[in-house]
């Protein structure tokens, strides 16, 4: 194995990846380099994550509960932490119960696993997450891959397995272009077919209430990194799943639970997330307000409110200049490209702590580019 020719190789065709190194984040800012950057890329959409924490009621706590149980919530690792803020999550969003997990990807990797060796259909959305299709793939299931929000494409795929169990899995917003699912029409779809469940990736929505309910959804998995602010994953689901993934879930069974610390803060943070309406609210104002501007400068309609924006330029090559260019005026955005997207793609995050302003900034600074202002 030559590493260094598939780094190369890597290099020369535009998909080569390096990591920079963060000092800070504080508010709508991130430090690189010692240089402040307006930050367009955070998960963090309501601020949460920078809530200061109360150290010394974190000290009682850890003197309650340990500072990590270093061990497999299945052996000696399941702290009554666990079990207490579970049994809060699922009353919370109206499910039997709740499995937290190490990551949004352990989520979905152990969703999968219950339905190994199982006769069972997927059936997933062309666009969604890695974790799910890796989750699909690992677990050795059947799958169709339906085309991007194509539900009557999805139907009619049904249609042709009538006497399997079948899994309609998705996204409810999608990290790559922030379009958002029509949950309604799924669940239509779910109770229309018989031997049908719906499975719902909600790392992007989990806290925005972008939907009425959850009612309808089988399983529902979200990552705890972004409106929840902490680290984490979790699973909502019956009794009845929740044992099969205690007992089937790979990413659940092989992996160490998570430290006392984590779980003090997923459960601190709970309690914004239920609360902090006001953040939503404004969250959604720019939402709308990015919306209305894109259009004005780009002739463009955007109906999405999720705080994800993609822009998409003619290729990799251009996508690559105007993320530089925006990088170069203290704009720090995400460039997407392939694997993780088909087409280049400037992805924007929006978060509470932006302003009309900034937004106003970052589509001017692009529309002048692309014209040639600058």
């Amino acid at each position: 194995m030559d590493t260094q020719k598939i780094i190369n190789d890597i290099k020369a065709d535009g998909t080569y990846r390096t990591l920079k190194n963060i000092t800070q984040v504080s508010g709508k800012y991130i430090t690189i380099n010692k240089t402040n950057y307006i930050n367009f890329t955070s998960n963090d959409y309501l601020g949460i994550g920078q809530f200061n924490l109360n150290l010394e009621d974190f000290q009682t706590f850890s003197k309650q509960f340990s500072n990590t149980l270093s061990s497999s919530r299945l052996i000696s690792g399941n702290s009554v932490v666990y079990s207490n803020l579970e049994k809060s999550i699922s009353q919370s969003f109206g499910f039997e119960d709740c499995f937290i997990t190490n990551s949004g990807y352990d989520a979905n990797l152990a969703v999968f696993n219950i339905f190994k060796d199982e006769d069972v259909v997927v059936f997933s959305d062309q666009k969604n997450h890695a974790s799910i299709i890796d989750g699909i793939k690992l677990s050795d299931l059947n799958k169709v891959i339906y085309q991007h929000l194509d539900y009557t494409a999805l139907e009619m795929q049904l249609k042709q397995y009538p006497f399997h169990t079948k899994l309609i899995v998705s996204d409810s917003v999608f990290s790559t272009n922030g379009n958002i699912i029509d949950l309604q029409h799924l669940i239509n779809l779910k109770n229309k077919y018989s031997n049908t469940l719906l499975i719902i990736d909600d790392s992007h929505g989990l806290g925005l209430k972008l939907f009425d309910s959850y009612q309808g959804i089988d399983i529902l998995t979200s990552s705890l990194s972004k409106t929840w602010g902490a680290h984490g994953g979790m699973i909502l689901s019956s009794e009845n799943i929740k044992t099969l993934i205690i007992n089937k879930g790979r990413a659940v069974i092989y992996s160490s639970g998570l430290p006392i610390f984590n779980l003090y803060q997923l459960m601190t943070n709970f309690q914004y997330v239920i609360t902090c309406n006001t953040r939503r609210e404004k969250l959604l104002d720019l939402s709308r307000y990015f919306n209305e501007q894109y259009q004005v400068l780009f002739n463009h309609q955007v109906d999405s409110l999720s705080p994800i924006k993609n822009i998409i330029l003619p290729c990799l090559k251009s996508t690559e200049q105007v993320h530089t260019f925006l990088y170069d005026n203290g704009l720090f955005t995400s460039l997407l490209r392939y694997p993780t997207v088909e087409v280049p793609t400037l992805r924007i995050s929006l978060s509470y702590f932006h302003s009309k302003k900034d937004i106003d900034v970052l589509l001017k600074l692009i529309k002048n580019y692309i014209q040639g202002v600058v």
